[in-house]
């Protein structure tokens, strides 16, 4: 019953939407053809190995004979058309789109290309919170100037408006929240493990509920429709969970082709010829689109989607490069120990993930594998000269050298996309990794009970207190109690703020004031320090599908409490009497869109996910289908995320808790899970949405594991008998 979302998911990664949609397709299709997904999917395909092949022929074959026997799901009537069949290279599109998400950087990299052109590399560096030598020009002639850079940005978010069926590379996929408590810290004595992915709201549901049992296998938790195996979850002896370790797996190179011939490019002074392949993208409705993208050694001549232009950048993406990354999932399914779940994420090719453990014999672990470039020079910060070889991949980090722990003696670990590792740590991962706000809120909450249980667990996941409301704040407060306010409706709010303890429930309407005010006070800030016109163009509006595609709108916001904290560089002057203007502007704003009375400024009112079917984004058929408003609380900074643009009003919430996991290590079947929607695809299943309720309030339903307690429990069997049998 997701075969619909399983075809989306496999389009969207192979760059065949318009086939579906028609030219409202076709800008996301150009992005996936000319940032080299199929390279991607590619890679995955020739790396399977006959386990995996001989798996995915059998998960193949059971989607086939559905497709060729069953009822197809409504939405293929609808569009009039019949899937094609299920094979490995539509996994691995699935697979391809879902790192896309996990693993992009390549915008921050022209976003200092930018800063660097218009500000030179000290001010570039004062604009940006990496300490990293590389913000020092290695490429006075690349060509790569700050028009280019911001059109290439705006391609791209062109592209992602598009998009009429969201995806999971449709919004930012970064975050996620993860922790391990070993038996000394809860009431049972046996570790507790806690995971929820932060993703994008898809409905149906992004992820799907599975117990696998058969062929070796008894393993429950989450995979995605399309995926074998179980992504995130336990077997009958161990337990994990994922969170996104931001590696740098991407780089842009400058280079430079031959004038007079776009197919002969400069390697250490000598021409090579470029691979150009030829896409055929089928639009419905309309004739082909043919395109044709170059490749280098380094991959895709991704700046070719813009008409026109003459500078060239290409990319190369981990993800470019043959893994077998099914095969760890495979083998993570079958572990029964520490030294089994480690040695099975050998085949990772996914981008690094920040991995928890835990098993029966009380052991807890962390492990963060995956292929992270060591390169020759430099860190991956800005583009970088592509025709020699000073900035060349010189292999991956070594396995046996990546960060790992095994039952510290803290008792516990937690990552919630913060950094990693020290300065000792000998390699480069990457600069970039989110601030450490929920980080340090778990770490405050798990350490505020000595014996855990499952119910306390539950309580971290749905927290909404943002720490980074409570620093601003801090700082913010005391500045405006030496400031003159004669606005009463200024006064009110200051009161409301100071009484506040930083909970950005959906209920209150501090959540909103506070908000604002950072909002606007970061957008002063930055328009007094690089003036209007490049602010403008750093801030430029574009709708919530861009959250990708929009670096700085996140890094203005830290990077002005930063300032407040630390005070501003010389040369951009004092910020601090941007406090009240920016405070009268949100009270504006909030007057304007929702009343002058304050009891209507309340954060669910601004603050929702937008709940509707994928077919209201596609033009005509859209109109037929309901979108329904969904206040929450929270937001990028709270353990419960509802993450959204960092602009004011917000854009509806783009980044959530795309499912919840708690589990009983050891008593599985005390373990606890939740979807915000349904088990089913189909919207007129009764189990298409009957979990959004329960996500939204903090609810969990029981992830039954014993035989007997599911037997005990079963509502309907669906038995499949195959042909002869």
């Amino acid at each position: 019953d997701r075969l619909f979302q399983m075809d989306v998911n496999r389009r969207a990664g192979s760059g065949r939407l318009s086939e579906l949609v028609g030219p409202a397709g076709l800008l996301t299709d150009r992005v996936a053809r000319y940032f080299g997904w199929q390279q991607a999917i590619q890679a995955q395909v020739d790396g399977a190995d006959s386990r995996v092949q001989a798996v995915m022929e059998a998960y193949s074959a059971g989607v086939n004979a559905y497709i060729e026997s069953q009822p197809l799901p409504p939405e293929f009537a609808l569009l009039r058309y019949k899937p094609q069949p299920w094979g490995l290279a539509d996994t691995a599109a699935i697979g391809a789109v879902l790192a896309w998400g996990l693993s992009v950087n390549w915008e921050t990299e022209l976003l200092r290309a930018i800063l660097i052109e218009a500000l030179g590399p000290q001010k570039a560096f004062d604009l940006t919170p990496l300490a990293d030598d590389e913000y020092v020009p290695i490429m006075p002639d690349s060509g790569v100037d700050e028009q280019f850079a911001r059109e290439l940005i705006d391609a791209y978010r062109k592209a992602m408006i598009s998009l009429p069926l969201k995806t999971a590379a449709s919004g930012k996929g970064a975050g996620s929240n993860n922790w391990v408590v070993n038996g000394e810290h809860t009431a049972s004595g046996r570790p507790i493990l806690a995971n929820d992915p932060h993703l994008p709201p898809t409905y149906p549901a992004l992820w799907y509920e599975n117990h696998l049992v058969g062929g070796g296998y008894n393993v429950t938790g989450f995979t995605m429709a399309g995926v074998p195996g179980v992504v995130i979850g336990h077997n009958q002896h161990v337990a994990w969970g994922f969170t996104n370790a931001f590696p740098d797996i991407q780089d842009v190179y400058v280079e430079r082709f031959q004038e007079g011939d776009a197919t002969l490019y400069e390697v250490n002074g000598e021409w090579r010829e470029a691979e150009v392949r030829e896409e055929i993208i089928r639009v419905r409705g309309r004739k082909p689109l043919i395109e044709k993208v170059r490749y280098t050694r380094h991959g895709p001549v991704f700046s070719d989607i813009l008409p026109g232009e003459i500078r060239d950048l290409s990319l190369r993406w981990s993800s470019h490069s043959t893994h077998n990354h099914l095969r760890a999932v495979l083998d993570m399914n079958l572990a029964r120990n520490w030294h089994e779940f480690g040695d099975s994420l050998r085949s990772w090719g996914f981008p690094s993930q920040n991995i928890v453990y835990a098993d029966v014999q009380g052991d807890i672990g962390y492990v963060m594998p995956g292929r992270v470039p060591q390169r020759r020079q430099g860190s991956g910060l800005v583009p970088v000269p592509g025709w020699n070889d000073a900035h060349e991949w010189q292999g991956w980090v070594p396995f046996a050298e990546l960060p790992a722990l095994h039952n510290p003696k803290e008792g516990k670990i937690v990552t919630a996309n913060n950094r990693v590792v020290g300065a000792s740590y000998p390699y480069l991962l990457t600069g970039e990794w989110l601030p450490d706000y929920r980080a340090r809120r778990i770490h405050h909450l798990l350490d505020q009970e000595s014996r855990q249980t499952m119910d306390s667990h539950a309580r971290i996941q749905v927290d909404t207190i943002s720490l980074q409301a409570r620093a601003f704040l801090a700082l913010a407060l005391p500045e405006m109690a030496q400031m003159t306010v004669d606005e009463q409706v200024v006064s009110f709010a200051l009161q409301i703020l100071a009484q506040w303890d930083g909970d950005m429930r959906s209920d209150l309407v501090a959540p909103s004031l506070y908000s604002g005010w950072l909002i606007h006070f970061s957008q002063m800030v930055v328009r007094q320090a690089v003036g209007v016109e490049l602010a403008g163009k750093l801030f430029k509006s574009s709708p919530p599908e861009t959250f990708q595609a929009d670096p700085f709108l996140e890094i203005s916001l830290d990077l002005s409490l930063q300032w407040l904290e630390n005070g501003s560089p010389d040369w951009v002057g004092d910020i601090r009497p941007l406090l009240l203007p920016a405070l009268r502007k949100t009270i504006q704003v909030l007057q304007r869109k929702y009343g002058a009375d304050p009891a209507k400024w309340l954060w669910g009112n601004l603050h929702y996910i937008r709940h509707e079917h994928p077919f209201t984004r596609i033009p005509g058929l859209g109109r037929s289908w309901k979108t329904e408003k969904i206040p929450v609380g929270g937001d990028g900074t709270t353990v419960n995320q509802a993450d959204v643009t960092p602009r004011f009003p917000p854009d509806p919430v783009e980044i959530i808790a795309s499912c919840r996991l708690i589990m009983d290590v050891g008593e599985w079947d005390n373990s606890l899970a939740v979807l915000p929607g349904g088990q089913s695809g189909n919207p007129s299943s009764r189990h298409y949405e009957d979990g959004l309720l329960d996500w939204c309030d903090g609810r969990y339903h029981p992830l039954l594991f014993s035989r007997s307690r599911i037997e005990a429990a079963t509502e309907k069997i669906l038995l499949l008998t195959p042909d002869g049998g």
